[in-house]
């Protein structure tokens, strides 16, 4: 029983992290940034359950100095770096734990160009380094996961349209050689409000080959343009499934969580 548990909860662990934008975005558009630029982000979040899994699992966390790096490499290819930053969480009774976060490295080809009748194609690999311990703290996995993606992006009207369809393979601390495989659906909705502010709507979640194992989180946000910098805020809210993670907390298991992201494009 404590295995199909540990099994279950493990399919959490993935989904928040392979996403292309996180944390300001859950879904990927298939479109790039183009050739030599450089677009720089920092941000911090707050993600709370109402209930922990366990009394050793994290009821809050705080993710502080959350960076990423993303290069246009050439007209269709992008690369990039997303550190989830410094990891800060409290546990059921008061206790309170502390990490560094995991490194991941992202590949992202657009395939087709929009046209007129059919949408940006796009494909995405992700890979999860294990930087982020399991223990003491459940912070992380100390295990690589690999993930690869299909973006669809458009125009319908005004308002830009996203939907990502995506496979994982993940690992587990607990267990030696076993694999998980998880697939992970996506789709947002992104209006502009003026030429230098936008706000945005979506869902993301994921379904594994467990029973019970499906998360699914709405979210929301606004994007405002000031003085060359890209100001972004957001909060999610879960919609399906439980508190109930394995490795690193609230990867679409949290019940509520709200951050602020910065950007700024450099060119090169």
């Amino acid at each position: 029983m404590k295995q199909r548990y540990g099994f279950c909860i493990l399919i959490l662990f993935s989904s928040c992290i392979a996403y292309a934008q996180r944390p300001v975005f859950l879904t990927e558009s298939a479109r790039t940034i183009g050739p030599q630029l450089l677009q720089t982000g920092l941000g911090i979040e707050y993600l709370e359950k109402h209930q922990a899994p366990g009394r050793d699992f994290p009821q809050t966390e705080l993710r502080s100095f959350m960076a990423g790096m993303l290069f246009g490499v050439s007209d269709n290819v992008d690369f990039t770096l997303e550190w989830r930053g410094s990891l800060m969480a409290t546990y059921p009774g008061g206790g309170r734990g502390y990490d560094w976060g995991d490194l991941t490295v992202t590949t992202k080809i657009n395939v087709i160009n929009q046209g007129d009748k059919f949408p940006s194609v796009g494909l995405r690999t992700a890979v999860k380094l294990p930087n982020t311990s399991y223990l003491p703290y459940r912070l992380g996995s100390d295990q690589t996961d690999f993930f690869v993606y299909v973006l669809l992006s458009g125009l319908i009207g005004n308002i830009e349209t996203r939907v990502n369809l995506g496979f994982g393979i993940i690992g587990t601390p607990t267990a030696a050689g076993i694999q998980n495989d998880i697939f992970i659906l996506s789709a947002a909705g992104i209006l502009p409000l003026s030429t230098h502010a936008k706000v945005f709507g979506e869902v993301g979640g994921f379904k594994g080959y467990f029973g019970g194992d499906g998360k699914l989180v709405a979210r929301a946000g606004a994007m405002l343009e000031w003085e060359d910098v890209e100001w972004n805020v957001f909060c999610s809210v879960r919609a399906l499934g439980d508190n109930r993670d394995f490795g690193t907390a609230f990867e679409l298991s949290e019940n509520w969580s709200v951050g602020v992201y910065w950007k700024k494009n450099i060119w090169w």
